[in-house]
């Protein structure tokens, strides 16, 4: 018999429950349960409970973001082509199509490329580097990908292309010879938001772009239902940042305008949507 891993929290402190619950105005199980996860500070449950756009985070504490961004506003001022290069999963797929429209909205030249999974196996390597010199792209920016991507990024840099790799996965023992990379994981990265899946990082990357880009600073709010997407499909912590982007993209997804929710209700309608327990839910 397989022993039960159940791990069981002291009860709440009484007085700490009530105290929460007078200020949240909520019912007192709901507050003992966040004292018992060490929420009993009303600032910090109600931003548990609530997260606010406000919260978000100033993408610019991430490592080479000024060198990022910049390297966008030149491949846009100088109209070079700029490949963006997603991964197969949900959450490459979505990083790349966020950045992809909102490069556009720029008047930015872009072509958008995911890998074939069995083709051209993960990450950014000689199939994204031989479609970028396909289309003549001048820049690449990786999604969800590339930090580990050493000697493909060396290709790149060697045959003139710019390079960004924007990742959220844990670098190797090198970082990967680019232009910039933002990646929250990176040692020397100060961000907070250690947590982020691909797309975070990309929403990150678009959050700084856009003022400078001459477009509304609103605009990343519009792609939430991609970020809390692959948020979830990637299975990352809802905690900090990852809760405020998927509290408010769930809303998008329900709402009927959203094309990210109206995708996903007409495969949830099809006869051949793969009944549960037949696969994972999500392409990973």
């Amino acid at each position: 018999m397989i022993p039960p891993r159940w791990i069981v929290t002291a009860n709440a402190d009484p007085l700490a429950t009530r105290a929460l619950a007078s200020e949240l105005r909520i019912p007192e199980a709901l507050a003992a349960i966040l004292v018992q996860r060490g929420l009993a500070e009303p600032a910090r449950a109600k931003a548990f409970l609530r997260p606010d756009l406000d919260g978000l985070s100033d993408p610019h504490r991430f490592a080479d973001m000024p060198a990022a961004v910049d390297l966008v506003v030149r491949a846009v001022r100088d109209r070079r082509t700029i490949l963006v290069h997603g991964d197969y999963d949900v959450d490459g797929q979505c990083g790349a199509a966020m950045l992809t429209r909102i490069l556009r909205s720029a008047g930015a030249t872009v072509h958008a490329f995911v890998p074939h999974r069995v083709r051209d196996g993960y990450d950014f390597g000689p199939a994204g580097l031989a479609e970028a010199q396909r289309v003549g792209a001048g820049l690449i920016i990786t999604c969800d990908c590339g930090i580990t991507a050493v000697s493909a990024v060396a290709a790149a840099r060697a045959a003139g292309i710019d390079v960004i790799v924007t990742d959220h996965h844990l670098p190797g023992d090198e970082l990967p010879p680019a232009n910039a990379v933002v990646d929250p994981r990176r040692p020397d990265c100060k961000s907070e938001d250690k947590s982020l899946c691909g797309s975070g990082v990309a929403f990150k990357l678009a959050q700084a772009l856009v003022q400078v880009l001459g477009l509304s600073p609103n605009l990343p709010l519009h792609f939430l239902d991609y970020v809390a997407l692959a948020t979830i499909a990637d299975v990352v912590p809802l905690v900090g940042e990852n809760r405020i982007l998927a509290r408010h993209g769930l809303k998008m997804l329900a709402d009927r305008r959203s094309e990210g929710g109206g995708g996903a209700r007409a495969r949830a309608r099809d006869d051949q949507c793969p009944a549960p327990g037949d696969g994972p839910a999500d392409p990973r």
